[in-house]
């Protein structure tokens, strides 16, 4: 599918403009913006590490926050909706294990592999022959199986992230989520799953090594994580692949080389691995923050549009500068941010949309965004009443915004919905800036489109640069420079006027469809629902 994108031309309002709406528009500000985020970025909050004291007093802020704007408390009684989690570390240090031609060679933990915890065992041990099958995928509707002529049951699948860029965006990053290529192994009979992180150097002690901390939904939605897998999965580093396939004879660059042509075959490796491992879980909780704006149409107001931003983010880790704490100020301050100011906005009217609005600051979206997802199939209403979702989620809010990427549009009516609501702020279409990133299955819309909710997600795109840069380079620097250190600050150049833009374009988005007289819906069944 295309993904739809909307130039801006300008801060000034379309001539359609008119009302209630365009007061409501001319009253969003930097200040409705910036002081939301300096409070959740700042060292007191340590990162808003899921269910720490940082995202709790985060929670408790949002909370008031939405009190003060006299919303009503949208989780029964509360504002919190508590999410059970069950999180698991690795405990002590795990062995793997090369075994070929009668030798043993050993990896070293943190340099060679890391391994992903298991939610549910204390202990693993394992001992299975490998097989590499190049990214993992069975897609015959694009002429593409690794696991074509190649038997692997009872083997360890050796596989890489990714797949061919000769796969939309969209149905890429569906189908090589981690859970999705694990299940594609489970299904053709793998024992287990062994994932290669290209490119991984330095930044194993830090960024990757917070994320291989298991983290999932406790109850029935257990083995429904969208990231993680709740089984023990080892990380091979470059170093470790690179001893793994030279016992197997075959150089891992021309391995890879081959694969990024599409050029690969499966094989075995002629190699065994062992894992011994042990894994400390223990059952927490954190907490989504809902508030409700009630609608004013008695036919219309038991329905309900969703606003979405997460509220986490990945607490400490290695010091930069001297600076330990990974503030989160665009990921996703900036986006919580966003989300008060257009409750802000909608409060602001002098009657409610027809619609009545949820407002969510989910938990947990760094952890495979289990927050969202437990929303999603657990809503504080009836889930065939939620008509949409707008999710707003780490919009680079540093460059005049030129042009936005409306991520999941495409698939319902929303999209003429979004261009009409943008077309009110001159907005034109513009092409994806970053379909590598695959970021249509990356946010808090994704479990909502999984449900068949119209959801979606508006994002920079290829015009809303500065500096000599366009917008594409804009997000891959910040991307591989800012993204999850603590470079992400308050003090990094942020512009609020940008700021404003989005808010505008979100909060016309969610008007229209509040008021609209029929609900938006999917145009057909895709490769994304569950039900």
């Amino acid at each position: 599918m295309q993904v739809l994108i909307l130039a801006v031309a300008s801060l000034t309002l379309g001539p359609q403009s008119q009302g209630p709406t365009q007061e409501a528009l001319r009253r969003i500000e930097p200040d409705w913006i910036a002081p939301h985020v300096r409070f959740l970025a700042s060292d007191l909050l340590e990162g808003r590490e899921t269910a720490t004291r940082g995202a709790r007093l985060a929670a408790e802020y949002v909370a008031a926050q939405m009190e003060s704007l006299g919303l009503e408390p949208g989780a029964g009684d509360s504002f919190l909706q508590r999410v059970p989690l069950r999180h698991s570390l690795v405990d002590g240090t795990p062995a793997v294990e090369l075994i070929h031609g009668g030798q043993s060679v050993r990896l070293e933990y943190g340099t060679d592999f890391l391994l992903q915890p298991d939610i549910m065992r204390t202990e693993v041990q394992l001992r299975a022959p490998l097989v590499f099958v190049g990214f993992g995928l069975t897609l015959p509707e694009y002429n593409h199986d690794d696991y074509a002529g190649i038997d692997v049951k009872g083997k360890l699948v050796v596989l890489v992230p990714g797949g061919p860029q000769r796969i939309p965006s969209d149905e890429r990053g569906h189908a090589t989520l981690f859970r999705s290529k694990e299940l594609n192994a489970r299904a053709h009979g793998a024992a287990g799953v062994v994932m290669i992180l290209p490119g991984s150097g330095e930044i194993l002690s830090d960024r990757v090594m917070r994320q291989l901390s298991g983290f999932s939904i406790m109850g029935p939605d257990s083995l429904e994580m969208l990231f993680f897998e709740t089984g023990a999965t080892v990380r091979l580093t470059t170093a470790g692949a690179t001893r793994l396939f030279q016992a197997a004879g075959r150089p891992l660059g021309e391995v890879l080389g081959a694969l990024q042509q599409d050029q690969s075959k499966s094989f075995d490796l002629g190699v065994e691995l062992g894992l011994s491992a042990r894994f400390r879980q223990s059952d927490t909780a954190s907490a989504n923050v809902v508030g409700l704006l009630r609608g004013s149409d008695p036919a219309l107001r038991n329905e309900y549009v969703v606003y979405t931003a997460h509220l986490d983010h990945v607490g400490k880790g290695r010091p930069v500068d001297g600076d330990s704490v990974n503030h989160g100020a665009i990921d996703n301050a900036g986006g919580t941010a966003s989300l008060l100011a257009v409750a802000r906005a909608f409060a602001s009217l002098p009657e409610p949309p027809r619609r009545s609005i949820l407002f969510v600051a989910v938990t947990a979206e760094e952890k495979g965004i289990l927050g969202s997802f437990y929303f999603a199939n657990h809503p504080p209403v009836p889930a065939g009443q939620i008509v949409a979702n707008v999710n707003m989620d780490n919009f680079l809010m540093l460059h005049p915004v030129r042009d936005l990427a409306a991520y999941g549009a495409s698939y319902s009516t929303l999209d003429t919905v979004v261009s009409r609501s943008l077309a009110r702020l001159n907005l034109a279409p513009s092409p994806d800036a970053a379909p590598e990133q695959t970021i249509f299955t990356r946010s808090d819309h994704y479990p909502f489109l999984r449900r068949g909710i119209p959801a979606v997600m508006l994002f920079n795109g290829q015009a809303s640069g500065g500096n000599g840069l366009d917008g594409s380079s804009v997000i891959r620097q910040w991307l591989g420079r800012v993204h999850h250190t603590p470079r992400d600050r308050i003090d990094q150049g942020i512009d609020w006027n940008a700021g404003v833009t989005y808010v505008r374009a979100n909060f016309l988005i969610g008007y229209e469809v509040a008021n609209a007289r029929e609900r938006p819906r999917l145009k057909g069944r895709y490769f994304f629902q569950d039900n």
